[in-house]
């Protein structure tokens, strides 16, 4: 019977399989009301391992934050294989506040990676390094109480790889203005839009790899909506990503793959509830330099 069962785990070890993904960790629960004291305790125990780049609230909302950090690995490993793989770059923290309790989680790296880069093991493999780096980081948030809970949507390598929603997928990705001609100019020109607040957008972050830039764009009515969908737990889902390549093409996921990647646990009767949404996002960001 042993021999039984260590040629089955061989057999397994060897083969190609796909183990379960999901969107989001839940790091643990710190009992303490003072959302802005955990938020940073949260940043100083992130900065053991990690750049902390910036912070917002999505929708507006004082007891949701999103805080953006950096890897110098990841980030480069996302540099060498490029193309599409710039939407799994933003590795996102997020603290939410209910009661007299914080929670704390983060957006999964292997989960966009192996959506955004299927099959490619270098990015694999650091994404798999930096999430548990970000659990190792995030369990000495002063006060908090573990969980690793993983929740939203679970899928496999290659489900995600080759999603598909209403027709829309990451080969469906669209620009935003036209060709500028460098990232330079591209990045003047989407930061002079987002300063005026165009369509109700304004700028949140920008990361800046050697073959492109990744800027984080938020719109506080369309994420109050999108909770609607998926409550507020899927606050690591913002803000929405806008990758500038280097010969001055701004380029941005269609909203309908996009809502799927992160919240596709809610179920088709909620998306059915806000069936115009990512058609209005798209439109949106699309009339940012118009």
């Amino acid at each position: 019977m042993r021999k039984i069962v260590v040629a089955i785990l061989a057999v397994l070890l060897m083969a190609n399989v796909s183990f379960a993904l999901t969107t989001f960790e839940l790091v643990g629960v710190v009992k303490n009301p003072d959302h802005a004291a955990v938020v940073k305790s949260v940043e100083n125990a992130l900065k053991t391992k990690f750049s902390v780049i910036g912070s917002y609230h999505p929708a507006d909302l004082n007891d949701l934050t999103v805080i953006f950090v950096k890897s110098k690995e990841f980030f480069d490993a996302v540099d060498k294989v490029h193309r599409f793989a710039f939407f799994a770059v933003p590795l996102r923290v997020g603290v939410q506040k209910k009661g007299n309790e914080n929670y704390v989680m983060f957006a999964n790296p292997v989960y966009l990676a192996d959506a955004f880069a299927k099959g490619k093991s270098t990015l694999q493999s650091a994404a798999e390094d930096v999430k548990k780096q970000l659990e190792d980081a995030l369990s000495k948030v002063s006060g908090i109480q573990l969980q690793k809970k993983e929740f939203g949507y679970s899928t496999t390598e290659d489900e995600i790889g080759n999603w598909q929603m209403m027709g829309q997928s990451l080969y469906t990705i669209y620009e935003i203005g036209h060709k500028y001609g460098s990232i330079d100019a591209a990045l003047k020109a989407l930061d002079a839009s987002l300063a005026k607040g165009t369509n109700g957008w304004k700028k949140v972050y920008e990361i800046k790899l050697s073959k492109a830039a990744v800027v984080g764009v938020a719109n506080p009515k369309y994420e109050k909506e999108a909770f609607d969908i998926g409550g507020y737990n899927h606050l690591c889902a913002f803000p929405i990503e806008l990758v500038v390549y280097n010969n001055g093409k701004i380029k941005a996921l269609p909203e309908m793959y996009r809502m799927s990647i992160y919240f596709m646990d809610a179920g088709m009767s909620a998306f059915a509830a806000h069936m115009s949404m990512p058609g209005e996002i798209d439109n949106s960001l699309k009339g940012l330099l118009k």
